[in-house]
């Protein structure tokens, strides 16, 4: 389909009159709606990334499952910011918490050591699958995952 030399818009190849958006008289002005040229080549120089592959959700639940409490899933969907400080937080969170049982409550060292990460793999894994189920989540390249 051609576009109007004015507002840019589709049009209609039979509006050749008037364009129906802008209205516009002769839109096709030097412009041959009858054919397109497909064989010109395409600049490929300003392409910033052309080997980029598109992250995939199931890759993002299993690091949040697994190596949440890291910050590996924002480290993988290049958000490396958000990642150091998911992590800060996280483990911070954890040696609270144990610190907590270990103190206040007087349990076993392992005990306090190892309910603060099952906690911690429980929270991550409810958010991967959140995130698993969210219809559009984007990376930090702004493209979404698959």
């Amino acid at each position: 389909m051609p576009y109007c030399k004015k507002c840019h818009s589709r049009i209609d190849r039979f509006d050749k009159d008037r364009c129906p958006i802008c209205g516009e008289v002769n839109p096709f002005d030097g412009v041959s709606s009858d054919t397109v040229e497909i064989t010109t080549s395409i600049d490929t120089s300003n392409l910033k990334d052309l080997d980029y592959h598109p992250r995939k959700r199931k890759v993002l639940l299993l690091l949040y499952i697994f190596l949440g409490f890291v910050g590996a899933p924002y480290f993988y969907c290049y958000r490396k910011k958000a990642g150091f400080i998911y992590c800060l937080i996280n483990l911070a969170l954890i040696a609270g918490v144990a610190l907590l049982f270990y103190f206040l409550l007087e349990t076993h060292i392992a005990i306090a050591i190892i309910v603060p990460f099952i906690i911690d793999i429980v929270f991550n894994s409810m958010m991967g699958v959140y995130l698993f189920y969210k219809p559009s989540i984007k990376d930090g390249r702004g493209e979404f995952l698959v």
